[in-house]
C-alpha cells in the first residue's frame, strides 16, 4: 500500500523517532498492545472507541505497526498521530485497570526475553521475532535489546526545543533515499533535467557527489566525464573539497583505486568556460551537475540545457525558486526535504527566529553601538560563533570597528577573535580562502560579511546568524538563515537575529513549491505518492474523508481520478470553509470544499490561483475576476453542481480569508475558532500532490530479504514492473542467496527447464543424478534463462522450490509495502 496516511507533508509528518511519537509509544501504544495481545486486535479496540466517541477517521493496522517496528526510515502522518493520541487517551479514560492489566502482562513476558538475551545473545530483532512481538514491545521487556535499535528514549529527549535533541546520532538516511531517487528518475529520463533540492546543511553537495559516482559507475564508457558547474570559484573549490573527503573515507561497494578512478573524471568548471569543454568533447558527458541551480535561469546556463549531447543534468539547490518568477529548467524533482523533518532526524537544528533589538535599524551611529552591544553580550554565553551579514561592503568595516570598539576587556573573545571579509579584502589582509579556513578553526568568534559567504561557506560550528538588513528576498534570507543550523556534534542551538520576516517560519517547516501555485498565502502542502490507481483512489478517498468534504463533491471528484494515468499531475487542492467551534476539535470537525488539479484543467487553476495572490487576495467575491481573467484560459460563468467555475469561486474566496489570517488586516473568523499558528501555514488552503512512485510488494521484498543483490533486483523491478513474471533465489555456497528477475518468455524457460530437469533426475539412479544434472547444463540451449540460474538449478527441482520461486503477477504478491517521502 502507498503512504496513504501520510496525507500530510513531509514537514508534516513525523519520524518514530520523534519525542511526541516516542512518548505515544512508551506510555500508550505498548501497555495497550500488551493488555491485547496483537496489533489486529489493538486497531479494533482503538477503532471501536474512535466511534463509540464519535470521532471521524480510522485507524489501519499497518499504521500501528510502523510506529511499533522502531523502523528508522519509517514516519506517520501528524493528524493520524493526533487521532491515535485521541483513541489511545479514550481508551485509558474508559478502563481505570489497563495499567494494572499490562503491567502483569509485561511481568509474565520479562523473564523469557531476558532469557533470550543472556543465554541466546538474542538481538532485538531476533528476540522480538522469537516472542511474536513488535520490535518496540520487546525493548520494552528488555531494554538491552535497544542495542543498534536507536529507540529513542522519552526520558532523554526535552519536549521544549526539537534543537536540543542530541541524544542519538544523526539519522542521514535521508541521503541514501536521495540518491536512490535521483537514479531511478535518470533511468526513467536518460537525458532528463532532474531537480534535487536540500536546505542549506542537509549535505548537498555530499549527496550529489554519491549520485556522480553511481553514474559514473554505471557508465559503459570508462572514460566519458561528468561536469560539475559552479558560477563562483569558491563553490567549485567546496565540491572537490567534499569530493576529497568522499574518497579519504571510502566507498561500501568501490575500492580505493576504482573510487579514485571515477573521482579523476569529475571536472569541476565554471559556467562561461563549459561552452568550449562540450564544443571540443570527443565523448559525451555522463552527466552534468549545476550547482546554486537556482541562478540556472540565467542567460550563461544556456550551453548547459542545449548542450550538443544532449547529456542528463543534475540541478542542485536549497531553493529552487526565483524572485522572478523564471523557471530553472526542472523536468523532474527527484527529492526534496524540509528542515522540519531534518530536524527530527536531528541532522540540522531548529532555530530560534529572534527579532533585532534595534526598531528600524537605519545603521546611525546609535543603532550601530546598541546591535553591537546585543552580540557582545550574547557571545559571552549562547552566541557561541557569530556570523553577521551586512548588506555593503562599508557597512561590513564599520560594523567590524564597532564590535572591536565595544568589546571589553574581560570578556571570553579577544579582539583577535574579531573579523572581517568581503569580495575586496578582510581584516587580516590575506587571501580570503586561507581567511574562512583560519576563521573555521577557531571555536568561538564573530565574522561580519557581505554577501560572499551566502553560497559555498560551510562552518558547521557557526550557531548564530545576525542579519541586518531587512530583505524582500526569502531566499537570500533562507541561505543565510541556513548557515547556523548545520550539524555539530556540541552544538545545542542555533539563534537567527532579523529584521522581522514572518516568511521565514513557514518556509523553515513547507518545501519550496517550484513552478506549482504561488506561496504568498502560505498553504499547507501535502505530499503523498501512490504505487498503483488502486493507491491512488484509496488515498484520495482517505483525504476526502478526513476533511469532512461533501460526499457529492467527493464522489465527482474521484470519478475524475479514475482517468488519471499513472505519473500525470494530480493534484486536490482544499479549500476551508467557515468554522466557529472549538480551535480543539478543528482539525477533526471542520468542514472543506476540495477541487482537483489534472492535467486539463491545471494551467488554468494556477493561473487564476497565482493571478489573485498576485493581486493580493483582496476580494471577497470574486465572481467580477473570474469574469475579466477566467475568459483567457476558457473559463465561463457555470453555477452547476461540479462546475470549475465554483470550485474556483470557492478557492477563491477561502484565499481572501487566508489573506487576512496570514497578512491582516485582521482574521474574519470568530475569534479562536481556528488554531492557526503565527507565522504558520494558513488553515484555510492546504495543497495536497500525489506522486507516482511504484511500490516493492511485500511478498517480493520478504523473498529478497537474505539475497545479496537485494537492492539492485529491487531497482531493476520498479524500472519497469510490468515485465518481470516471477523471481527466483538460488543458494550461494557459503549463505545467504542471488536473486534473478524472469520475463515471460525467461519464465517458459525455466518452467521447461525445471520440468525437464526433474524428470531425467526422477528416472535417474541416485548414483547417476549429478552426471544426468551436469550432462543438462551441458547440452541446455535456453536463450533467455541466465546461465548462473541455469548452473544452480538443482536447487529448484526440490522440494524447497516453493522457498525460492516467488511468482510475481498473483494477486496475493502484490500488497505493496509503504513508501514514505523522505
Amino acid at each position: 500500500m502507498a503512504c496513504i496516511n501520510c496525507w500530510s507533508v513531509l514537514v508534516a509528518r513525523l519520524n518514530v523517532q520523534s519525542e511526541r511519537v516516542q512518548r505515544l509509544i512508551d506510555e500508550r501504544l505498548i501497555p495497550l498492545f500488551f493488555v491485547h495481545g496483537s496489533i489486529g486486535a489493538l486497531t479494533r479496540v482503538l477503532n471501536s472507541v474512535l466511534r463509540d466517541a464519535r470521532v471521524a477517521g480510522t485507524l489501519h493496522p499497518n499504521r500501528l505497526h510502523t510506529l511499533l517496528s522502531n523502523d528508522l526510515d519509517r514516519g506517520v502522518n501528524e493528524s493520524t498521530i493526533e487521532l491515535i493520541e485521541k483513541a489511545a487517551g479514550l481508551a485509558f479514560a474508559q478502563d481505570s485497570s489497563l495499567k494494572d492489566r499490562a503491567a502483569e502482562a509485561i511481568a509474565a513476558l520479562r523473564s523469557e526475553a531476558s532469557r533470550l538475551h543472556l543465554f541466546a545473545d538474542a538481538t532485538g530483532s531476533e528476540a522480538a521475532t522469537r516472542l511474536g512481538l513488535p520490535l518496540a514491545v520487546a525493548i520494552r521487556l528488555n531494554p538491552a535489546f535497544a542495542a543498534g535499535a536507536y529507540l529513542a528514549n522519552p526520558s532523554t529527549i526535552s519536549a521544549e526545543d526539537l534543537a536540543d535533541q542530541r541524544v542519538l546520532p544523526p539519522d542521514w538516511g535521508y541521503q541514501d533515499t536521495a540518491v536512490s531517487r535521483c537514479l531511478e528518475a535518470f533511468s526513467r529520463r536518460p537525458n532528463g533535467r532532474i531537480g534535487l533540492i536540500l536546505p542549506t546543511g542537509a549535505g548537498k553537495t555530499r549527496t550529489a557527489l554519491r549520485i556522480v559516482l553511481a553514474m559514473l559507475a554505471r557508465s559503459a564508457d570508462v572514460k566519458s566525464p561528468v561536469y560539475w558547474v559552479t558560477h563562483r570559484r569558491n563553490l567549485r573549490e567546496q565540491a572537490h573539497r567534499e569530493l576529497q573527503k568522499l574518497i579519504v573515507q571510502g566507498h561500501e561497494q568501490l575500492s580505493a583505486e576504482r573510487l579514485t578512478e571515477l573521482a579523476n573524471r569529475i571536472k569541476f568548471v565554471m559556467v562561461g568556460d563549459l561552452p568550449a569543454l562540450l564544443e571540443g568533447a570527443v565523448i559525451k558527458p555522463v552527466l552534468i551537475v549545476v550547482d546554486e541551480a537556482h541562478h540556472a535561469a540565467a542567460p550563461s546556463y544556456g550551453p548547459v540545457f542545449v548542450n550538443p549531447w544532449n547529456a542528463p543534468v543534475l540541478l542542485l539547490t536549497a531553493t529552487p525558486n526565483r524572485s522572478d518568477a523564471l523557471p530553472i529548467g526542472i523536468d523532474e524533482i527527484a527529492y526534496t526535504i524540509t528542515y522540519r523533518e531534518l530536524a527530527e532526524r536531528r541532522a540540522v537544528l531548529t532555530p530560534k527566529f529572534l527579532d533585532l533589538p534595534v526598531d528600524n535599524f537605519d545603521w546611525s551611529p546609535e543603532a550601530i553601538d546598541d546591535l553591537a552591544d546585543f552580540i557582545v553580550e550574547r557571545a559571552a554565553s549562547e552566541f557561541t560563533k557569530v556570523l553577521v551579514l551586512a548588506p555593503r561592503v562599508d557597512r561590513v568595516e564599520e560594523f567590524y570597528h564597532a564590535l572591536a570598539n565595544r568589546l571589553p576587556l574581560d570578556h571570553p573573545l579577544e579582539q583577535e577573535d574579531l573579523g572581517y571579509v568581503h569580495g575586496t579584502g578582510n581584516s587580516l589582509g590575506i587571501g580570503n580562502e586561507d581567511f574562512l579556513a583560519r576563521f573555521s578553526n577557531k571555536p568561538r568568534a564573530i565574522l561580519i560579511s557581505a554577501q560572499l559567504l551566502l553560497e559555498g561557506f560551510d562552518d558547521p560550528a557557526i550557531n548564530t546568524v545576525v542579519l541586518t538588513y531587512p530583505s524582500s528576498s526569502i531566499i537570500r534570507l533562507m541561505q543565510a538563515a541556513g548557515r547556523c543550523v548545520r550539524y555539530a556534534p556540541d552544538k545545542r542551538a542555533a539563534y537567527v537575529v532579523q529584521a522581522r520576516n514572518d516568511s521565514l517560519a513557514y518556509h523553515f517547516d513547507q518545501r519550496w513549491l517550484y513552478q506549482e501555485i504561488d506561496d504568498f498565502l502560505r498553504p499547507r502542502l501535502l505530499d503523498l505518492e501512490y504505487g498503483s490507481l488502486d493507491d491512488l483512489r484509496s488515498a484520495a478517498t482517505e483525504v476526502l474523508l478526513a476533511h469532512n468534504v461533501d460526499p457529492a463533491v467527493s464522489a465527482r471528484l474521484l470519478t475524475r481520478i479514475e482517468s488519471i494515468v499513472p505519473g500525470e499531475t494530480c493534484r486536490l487542492f482544499l479549500y476551508g470553509l467557515p468554522y466557529f467551534g472549538a480551535a480543539e476539535h478543528f482539525e477533526v470537525d471542520a468542514k472543506w470544499g476540495a477541487t482537483l488539479e489534472s492535467p486539463e484543467v491545471s494551467n488554468l487553476m494556477r493561473a487564476l490561483f497565482n493571478g489573485f495572490c498576485a493581486l493580493g487576495a483582496d476580494l471577497s467575491d470574486p465572481s467580477d475576476y473570474l469574469l475579466r481573467d477566467g475568459a483567457a484560459h476558457g473559463l465561463v460563468k457555470d453555477t452547476s453542481p461540479g462546475s470549475i467555475w465554483l470550485a474556483m469561486t470557492g478557492l477563491l474566496t477561502a484565499a481572501y480569508f487566508a489573506k487576512r489570517e496570514v497578512h491582516g488586516p485582521t482574521p474574519i473568523d470568530s475569534s479562536g475558532s481556528r488554531p492557526y499558528r503565527a507565522n504558520g501555514a494558513t488553515t484555510w488552503l492546504k495543497y495536497v500532490t500525489f506522486s507516482y512512485r511504484p511500490a516493492v510488494p511485500s511478498a517480493l521484498g520478504d523473498f529478497l530479504g537474505d539475497c545479496h543483490n537485494a537492492e539492485q533486483v529491487a531497482s531493476l523491478y520498479l524500472e519497469d514492473v510490468a515485465k518481470y513474471a516471477v523471481a527466483v533465489k538460488v543458494p550461494l555456497p557459503l549463505g545467504g542467496c542471488e536473486a534473478f528477475l524472469l520475463d515471460s518468455v525467461a519464465k517458459q524457460e525455466f518452467d521447461d527447464a525445471t520440468s525437464t530437469l526433474r524428470t531425467k533426475l526422477a528416472e535417474a539412479e541416485p548414483e547417476d543424478q549429478f552426471g544426468v544434472l551436469a550432462a543438462f547444463i551441458v547440452g541446455a540451449s535456453y536463450k533467455e534463462l541466465p546461465a548462473r540460474l541455469l548452473h544452480r538449478a538443482e536447487f529448484l527441482v526440490n522440494a524447497d522450490r516453493r522457498e525460492r520461486v516467488l511468482v510475481l503477477k498473483d494477486p496475493l504478491n502484490l500488497d505493496l509495502k509503504e513508501v514514505f517521502h523522505a
